[in-house]
């Protein structure tokens, strides 16, 4: 599968089923069987997956080297046998394993002559089961220094900043555990403690201090995101864990938010990154997006917002990619190395660096995926992601269809007036300027074409609304 590294994201978010095969025989096509099969200036591995085309490392991101076929492949990883060593050939996964040689094939498989097991019949003989969404902790680091009392549209970025938290946290609190900590505190280059705990129905508590905050003081903004990592509930190995952080300025403070942001990475703790307003840093918040796993498909890696509308939108977004990138598997594979990733029938580069693609964690039994993976899945409306366990098998993948996350039970469709970033997140159907429009959704009764989200009415039914 090819994950756009800027500018668009794949089309069509998850209903998220996962789906295991238990001692498949690898005898389905790969998605790419030729270059032909891929885009313009792409190559197809011998794992069957369309990347860019290169010539040298240079031509590839940093996290990524030149495959001796000519593809860019993450680092550790392979895209061909002759990138591996001894009698090892490029596994399925894109690493280099055992030739069937030295190491055999499972029951039902032969070993060819270039040391791959290869199925005897071409049938499917996997498990299929579904795997369980995992909720999400989020500590929202809050930028509450003095730059924050200049206005836009009137009124002041604070109040903006404010509205949109408190707007988030109420909706979202049904599936999010949130928690609150602003920085500066009293003192003008230290965060402030954590004002609410993480912790389940915190939005009342959050409004309330934020109701009873003034802007004031400098920017530490790795000092909070230092005093981030060290709060217990984003250890929690049961939930996707996560820093949102908000601000409109520079670390001012002579602090290292870069270094912070990889501290809390190691941590299993992600790092999403909000800049509102132009007086942020561009080139230091994209780093950080990339180093905290939560780089986006498109440009900027961050979220920028520089209006009430844009910031709301962000904040929405995030929520939504929080809930749609982690998953909990039904059954333990037997062996880990032996998962593969599809998102609408596409195989995902696995990518232990964690930076665009997914990874498994045996401590809660977890895939996980990151970076523009994440990003682009989390807004497909009728994505389905699903797991192979024994090779990669697409006649057990059902490609698109189903419902988004809006769809599956584990968020609303939002209210009139709700922020939003796509159609299908709101009850209208129809998302504008960032916020979901009034009105009925398509197929509802109506007497008047004032009544309709689409603005037409016809035959006493809600139609014409823009997907």
């Amino acid at each position: 599968m090819t994950i756009p590294r800027a500018g668009g994201v794949l089309a069509g978010v998850a209903a998220l089923s996962v789906v295991v095969a238990a001692g498949c025989n690898c005898g389905g096509p790969p998605p790419c069987k030729s270059s032909g099969d891929c885009g313009p200036s792409q190559v197809c591995l011998q794992t069957g997956q369309c990347v860019p085309k290169c010539s040298s490392d240079s031509q590839c991101l940093q996290t990524e080297r030149c495959s001796t076929a000519g593809g860019c492949v993450a680092r550790g990883r392979c895209g061909a046998d002759t990138d591996c060593t001894g009698d090892k050939v490029c596994g399925p996964a894109g690493s280099c394993i055992e030739s069937c040689r030295t190491a055999g094939c499972p029951g039902g498989q032969r070993c060819n002559p270039k040391g791959h097991c290869e199925g005897t019949d071409g049938g499917s003989c996997g498990e299929l089961f579904e795997a369980t969404p995992v909720l999400a902790n989020f500590l929202v680091d809050l930028d509450k220094s003095g730059s924050m009392s200049e206005t836009v549209a009137g009124r002041t970025k604070w109040s903006i900043a404010v509205d949109a938290v408190k707007q988030v946290t109420a909706q979202q609190q049904a599936s999010i555990r949130f928690g609150l900590q602003l920085f500066p505190g009293a003192e003008v280059c230290k965060p402030a403690g954590v004002s609410v705990q993480v912790a389940d129905s915190t939005a009342p508590a959050i409004a309330t201090v934020l109701d009873a905050t003034a802007p004031g003081g400098k920017t530490p903004i790795g000092g909070v995101l230092n005093s981030a990592a060290t709060v217990q509930a984003l250890s929690d190995p049961n939930r996707a864990n996560y820093v949102m952080l908000v601000t409109d300025g520079k670390e001012t403070c002579s602090g290292s938010p870069v270094t912070a942001v990889k501290s809390l990475f190691s941590k299993g703790i992600r790092t999403y990154v909000i800049g509102f307003g132009g007086a942020v840093d561009p080139n230091t918040l994209t780093t950080m997006a990339i180093e905290g796993g939560t780089a986006r498909a498109t440009t900027p890696r961050y979220y920028q917002a520089d209006d009430a509308a844009a910031l709301q939108a962000a904040l929405a977004s995030i929520a939504q990619g929080a809930l749609g990138c982690d998953f909990k598997l039904a059954k333990t594979p037997p062996d880990a190395s032996q998962l593969y990733v599809y998102v609408n029938g596409q195989l995902v580069t696995r990518d232990a660096a964690k930076v665009n693609g997914w990874e498994y964690f045996a401590a809660g039994n977890r895939v996980t995926l990151y970076g523009p993976t994440c990003d682009a899945v989390a807004k497909m409306s009728g994505a389905k992601v699903q797991v192979v366990y024994g090779c990669p098998d697409d006649k057990l993948v059902e490609g698109g269809g189903g419902g988004g996350p809006f769809d599956a039970g584990y968020l609303p469709r939002l209210p009139a007036g709700s922020a939003c970033s796509a159609n299908e997140q709101c009850a209208s159907a129809q998302c504008t300027g960032g916020v979901c429009a009034g009105g009925k959704p398509d197929g509802s009764i109506c007497s008047a074409n004032s009544d309709c989200a689409s603005g037409l009415c016809q035959a006493s039914v809600c139609t014409g609304v823009i997907n």
